[in-house]
């Protein structure tokens, strides 16, 4: 009863919110002001002419998301009309909702409603003289990779449903100093980095007395949506009902002010009339638990509209040896590694001493030196000691020593120690409690030592899922965690004419590996190689986006890679296709393409996703099986003598995601097996080691 009461509770409080968000978009919708239709997904912003295509949303594969609640699953595709047929008879968007499909529309229709871009599709009758409809709601994100699609909770009986889908492409043009921007700046007193980034994934609203109010983002231009139509680049808007006014264009750092020391961003407007320029600052406010927001302090004396704003990021943090991840907020301790000596020896032979924030003095290496080489007869120290961990938004976190021993007279440059700290997939035990995979040099040359140190330490909570659900199979699941590999990388064939080599991993980062050293994290990397070493590493993407599947098409992508040569505003990216080939095993990718000189294409193709071959036919007369897929035989006598299964005639059955060859088959055993009718049921499993053994595995029930 109690738990009947719960889920009533829980249906009533999710239909709350359904028809709380139905009413504020009906009510929206009466009160516009501004209505645009689109045509051929594109439509353009009459107040500040600004052109907005949503072409590129359009996918081969259906968009797909589930909803969290109930579990159903949406499915649709927009701007997809040069590749559809003219006559469609198919829905573009439909609910599976317990084996049936509900279709909620065929044509979506693009509209601009006070600054919300929204695709509106009708679908089949759902009863009282109304239909199904999907509204897909496009909000600006200037992420260049968005959260999922999210689907507004919903009951059973309801005939509206609504999807939000953050894009780049709902946001005006970024302008050129604020695409790439990391939004700090270090203070000169003490050399501490303040990050604001966290502060810049959302608007954030100050409502003033006389109804109007003040819409601020920093790092970031204000996200332009609905009744949020500021001018383009503006960091600080006003808004009084349908005026829109820039009192400051949005600016790429904060700063610290010389004379004051506090920590500010002064943004100056494009408007010559009034006062519109604003400054916030920004003071440290510890308020453990509590979202801090900006607050109106009123204009001041220098035409200038000042904000105050308490926030932990604008704390001095002089806890050694951590840092948070400015995109997601995960504070990273490496405490646990600190105050002991690592021995490593590279590849060539040399030995190398050093520590994690502080080493011990029991170390070999010079006084105040973090890492040194070592021989019989001196060590060389390579940078001093520092515990201030760093992050960069597109890698990893990493400590950096730096004057250590001169390294080239001539130019008088020092050697210099990068230790980067990647997620350790396959955890060691006691990774928790700071015991780490033993590091790996990747660099030491051209005055640098490079070392990848992993450790769980560094782990976000949640990895890139490395299986997904088949969009047109709704049952079939696709699993890429076989070809996860943490003992060496994949390399891709196709580079070797242009004189480039690439390494990948899959759904994880690359394996540390002596002489290349692309940012610890990656996934994907390119290379020269010299014959002794990879130089000129650029890389390709990294880990975080979860898998695509549709029909016999599987993609993983990694993002956010280094800067396009092409395309300095685009950073570079790698998909790789999987297709099924029964007889590759795990195979090889090859580079196929690189689009634009910015994006990488990989094809791939492996038994692992290959769904199970269930009709593979036992020959008796010489007790084989033959499986017509990969065109080979294998003879069971030679393998599975001790079980005699040549008279037994098995049913076998291929796995190729476990690299097994399965058998079924039965015996009768009276005495043994009275509570079967008599009957013993073998399944036995040969797994392909090619590298080892044959293992034999038989289990009876």
């Amino acid at each position: 009863m109690a738990s009947s009461r719960r889920r009533t509770a829980a249906m009533q409080s999710i239909g709350s919110t359904a028809v709380l968000l139905l009413q504020l978009l009906m009510a929206t919708t009466a009160q516009s002001k501004l209505l645009v239709n689109g045509t051929d997904c594109i439509v353009r912003d009459p107040l500040y002419n600004v052109t907005f295509d949503f072409n590129a949303l359009s996918s081969d594969l259906n968009h797909h998301v589930t909803s969290e609640e109930s579990g159903e699953r949406f499915f649709f595709n927009v701007c997809d009309d040069e590749r559809q047929p003219v006559n469609r008879t198919e829905p573009r968007a439909y609910l599976m909702r317990a084996g049936r499909k509900i279709t909620l529309g065929y044509e979506p229709h693009l509209q601009l409603n006070d600054g919300r871009f929204q695709f509106s599709f009708t679908g089949e009758p759902c009863g009282n003289g109304s239909h199904y409809t999907l509204d897909i709601i496009l909000l600006c994100s200037y992420e260049r990779t968005p959260e999922d699609l999210r689907v507004i909770p919903h009951t059973p009986d309801q005939c509206r449903y609504f999807i939000f889908w953050d894009t780049p492409l709902a946001c005006q043009p970024l302008p050129t100093g604020l695409a790439n921007n990391r939004c700090t700046v270090r203070d000169g007193t003490d050399r501490h980095a303040f990050n604001l980034l966290p502060l810049a994934g959302a608007n954030h609203e100050i409502p003033l007395p006389d109804g109007s109010r003040f819409v601020l983002s920093v790092c970031k231009p204000v996200r332009y949506g609905h009744l949020t139509m500021c001018p383009p680049g503006t960091g600080v808007c006003r808004v009084n009902g349908t005026e829109y006014r820039d009192y400051g264009q949005a600016v790429a750092d904060p700063k610290v002010d010389a004379s004051t020391g506090r920590l500010v961003m002064e943004m100056r407007s494009k408007s010559a009339t009034g006062c519109p320029n604003s400054l916030i600052v920004f003071e440290c406010g510890r308020e453990d638990g509590l979202e801090t927001v900006p607050v109106y302090r009123g204009l001041k004396g220098n035409c200038t509209h000042e904000f105050l704003w308490r926030t932990p990021l604008a704390c001095r943090d002089t806890r050694p040896c951590s840092v948070t991840n400015p995109i997601t907020g995960t504070q990273y301790d490496l405490s646990l590694l600190a105050n002991r000596t690592y021995t490593l020896i590279s590849r060539d032979n040399r030995t190398y001493e050093l520590g994690v924030c502080h080493i011990p003095a029991a170390s070999r290496c010079p006084l105040d030196a973090g890492a040194c080489e070592v021989s019989a007869k001196q060590s060389v120290g390579l940078g001093a000691i520092a515990s201030e961990l760093q992050y960069e938004t597109t890698g990893a976190p990493y400590l950096l020593y730096r004057s250590g021993a001169v390294c080239d007279a001539t130019s008088g440059r020092r050697w210099e120690t990068r230790l980067e700290f990647i997620c350790e997939t396959d955890p060691v035990e006691g990774g928790r409690t700071g015991a780490v995979v033993p590091p790996t040099v990747v660099e030491n040359g051209d005055c640098q030592l490079v070392v990848h140190f992993e450790t769980v330490l560094v782990c976000e909570p949640a990895l890139m899922a490395c299986g997904a659900y088949n969009e047109s199979t709704i049952d079939q699941y696709v699993d890429l965690t076989p070809l996860i590999d943490s003992t060496r990388n994949y390399e891709a064939r196709g580079g070797e004419a242009h004189g480039r080599r690439y390494f990948l991993n899959v759904c994880r980062p690359l394996v540390p590996q002596y002489g290349l050293s692309c940012r610890g994290g990656a996934a994907a990397c390119e290379a020269t190689f010299d014959g002794v070493t990879a130089r000129n590493e650029t890389t390709l993407g990294f880990p975080d986006v979860s898998l695509v599947v549709a029909g016999d098409t599987v993609l993983m992508k990694y993002l956010r890679g280094d800067p396009c040569p092409q395309d300095p505003v685009t950073n570079l990216s790698t998909t790789v296709e999987f297709r099924c080939q029964p007889t590759a095993g795990r195979g090889t990718p090859v580079l196929l393409e690189i689009e634009h000189g910015c994006h990488y294409r990989f094809d791939w193709a492996t038994a692992v996703i290959c769904p199970p071959e269930r009709a593979v036919p036992f020959e008796q007369s010489n007790c084989s099986v033959h499986n017509a897929a990969t065109g080979s035989w294998i003879r069971l006598d030679g393998v599975l003598e001790d079980l005699s299964p040549c008279d037994k005639r098995p049913t076998p059955s291929v796995d190729y995601r476990a690299g097994a060859l399965n058998l079924h088959y039965t015996v009768p055993d009276a005495v043994n097996c009275s509570h079967t009718n008599g009957v013993k049921t073998f399944n036995v499993t040969v797994v392909c080691a090619p590298d080892s053994s044959l293992d034999r595995a038989a289990v009876s029930t």
